[in-house]
């Protein structure tokens, strides 16, 4: 064997790993080190799904493998559908690893309800976003976004994003905020009202 550098074809080494399960050995602000029969994979998770994780943890995750010229790096996602997701915003021209990662942070029905209904203004205040990009990412995923709920509004249990971010500058975590809201009914549309009943746990 010569030395040098050994060439990997892409479609191989994008689908080295694919699945990991191990423990939390490290948890950063925007990945985490996961370690697998002693050995630690750095992976790049969603900000949404690392608020959720404790170091010690035990994890499982789906993988993708990005590869390029001079870098390969992972990205975990805790369930199939997002990771399926992450894959698909891949295939849109503009959207790297970085911007897929803050569109998952986003609900996934919400997405895939903005790209049904070709509403490219949803994706534009996403970081990392352009009108171009967004409006390309709805045409390009239109016909491949499946089992969508077509009911004109966003789900319920998210409510408005303004009570949201009201509820994380008070200290909560995003998946907390999630969860308390799905106990608000959803007759009650007032912002304030919404806010008041979440502070009293109802």
């Amino acid at each position: 064997m010569t030395g040098g550098i050994i060439s990997i074809p892409f479609n191989t080494a994008a689908s080295m790993i694919s699945y990991l399960k191990g423990s939390v050995l490290k948890k950063g602000a925007k990945s985490i080190i996961l370690d697998v029969q002693n050995v630690g994979y750095l992976v790049n998770m969603p900000s949404s799904q690392l608020e959720k994780i404790e170091e010690q943890q035990e994890l499982e995750l789906f993988i993708h493998t990005n590869v390029r010229e001079d870098d390969i790096s992972l990205y975990g996602f805790c369930t199939q559908e997002q990771w399926e997701f992450f894959r698909l915003l891949l295939g849109v021209s503009g959207i790297g690893p970085r911007s897929a990662l803050e569109i998952i942070n986003v609900p996934l029905a919400h997405s895939k309800q903005a790209i049904a209904q070709r509403d490219s203004a949803f994706f534009i205040r996403l970081p990392g976003i352009g009108r171009k990009t967004a409006e390309r990412l709805c045409i390009d995923l239109e016909g491949k976004i499946k089992e969508l709920v077509l009911t004109g509004e966003y789900p319920a249990e998210s409510h408005h994003d303004d009570v949201v971010t009201a509820l994380m500058a008070l200290g909560y975590k995003r998946h907390q905020v999630t969860e308390g809201l799905k106990k608000i009914p959803n007759q009650i549309k007032d912002e304030e009202e919404i806010i008041k009943l979440f502070l009293k746990g109802i």
